[in-house]
């Protein structure tokens, strides 16, 4: 907005908080039905299209924004997908396939963060020639490594043993059952180790799961639950908390919460996926390790507890990856140039 553009949000998820910024359709505020809500979204959705005018319809997400995009016959339309909308959904059922494939196809521009996610796209579609990587980023002015982190740590009431960081929600494809599971045998190496562990967009039946499993593991003393951060900014502070961040979820595109712990100087430690491939390469600047085993998560955490000095290694080669590669002000310019290129050359069905 501040570069001289209109934008409008239809959305398609209930709003958590109002945004005074932008005038917002809230799909769901008027009507939201499980599937039956598709149908009437798409009458309103080309209703607002053919009021607002816009130059560009940005779709964020295969499934439900990517639908209602796909279907309403509008051109130029660019998607985005997540990570799990094209890794995961499709798998779901024929319809959910067919859909994705509908949505890849009818996309003018394709942007996703990682060269596999693209890849994905371009397997359901999306023409190889309009699929471009483009990063959410990180705010490098805001993300960065604080000199003082044991005054941060006193403030927090935080222990002078090592803290280890997950960053990712309370939700099954995170598997921070993985992470509780392998605390005991870090617990031996680090009596005195912390995890911080985040309380957001938490899956009810999983959250349960999770709680019995650190009563079982008799982890509460271990275990810091970090809820809502109001302002957001000062999820900086918890990332500068941390020795290291671990991050361990079966199914992911390029992680933000990564890049930004990358930013602030941290080594990682992620699951061995393609896209984590693209930014961590193993025993150079962090440790990738199998989905859902506990034991490796261990090893590499214990190893890199032991080692300040490859962690130093890897945290300032991360600092330096995500400062050429991810940096958010960069990779929104090179977005408005090919929303600028659609609209130059457009297309009309």
């Amino acid at each position: 907005m501040h570069r001289g553009h209109a934008l409008f949000l239809i959305a398609d998820t209930p709003l958590v908080e109002p945004w005074q910024e932008i005038p917002i359709y809230n799909l769901p505020d008027r009507m939201n039905l499980p599937v039956i809500r598709y149908f009437f979204w798409e009458i309103w959705v080309r209703q607002i299209l053919r009021d607002w005018k816009p130059d560009v319809l940005h779709a964020h997400r295969v499934s439900s924004a990517g639908w209602l995009g796909a279907f309403s016959g509008f051109h130029p339309h660019v998607v985005t997908p997540w990570g799990s909308d094209l890794y995961l959904h499709p798998d779901r059922s024929r319809t959910a396939r067919w859909l994705a494939r509908r949505v890849m196809k009818s996309a003018d521009l394709v942007t996703a963060d990682s060269r596999d996610l693209c890849q994905r796209a371009i397997d359901f579609g999306a023409r190889a020639d309009a699929t471009h990587v483009i990063q959410w980023g990180v705010d490098l002015s805001l993300f960065k490594p604080i000199e003082n982190r044991n005054y941060l740590r006193n403030m927090s009431g935080i222990s002078d043993g090592p803290v280890v960081l997950s960053p990712r929600g309370l939700n099954p494809v995170y598997n921070i059952d993985t992470i509780i599971r392998s605390i005991p045998l870090v617990r031996q190496a680090f009596p005195d180790v912390v995890y911080l562990l985040r309380m957001y967009n938490e899956e009810p039946d999983y959250k349960q799961e999770v709680e019995k499993l650190i009563v079982e593991l008799d982890l509460q003393s271990t275990i810091q639950w970090i809820g809502k951060i109001e302002p957001w900014e000062r999820i900086v502070d918890t990332y500068n908390l941390a020795d290291l961040v671990v991050s361990v979820p079966s199914s992911d595109s390029t992680a933000v919460s990564l890049l930004e712990a990358m930013a602030c100087g941290l080594p990682v430690i992620a699951t061995d996926l393609p896209s984590n491939r693209e930014w961590i390469r193993n025993s150079d600047n962090g440790f990738l390790v199998p989905v859902r085993e506990p034991l490796r998560l261990a090893e590499a955490t214990i190893h890199l507890l032991r080692d300040p000095r490859q962690c130093a290694n890897f945290a300032k080669k991360n600092l330096i990856l995500v400062q050429d590669k991810a940096n958010h002000q960069t990779e929104m310019e090179k977005m408005e140039q090919l929303y600028l290129g659609l609209t130059s050359s457009g297309r009309s069905d």
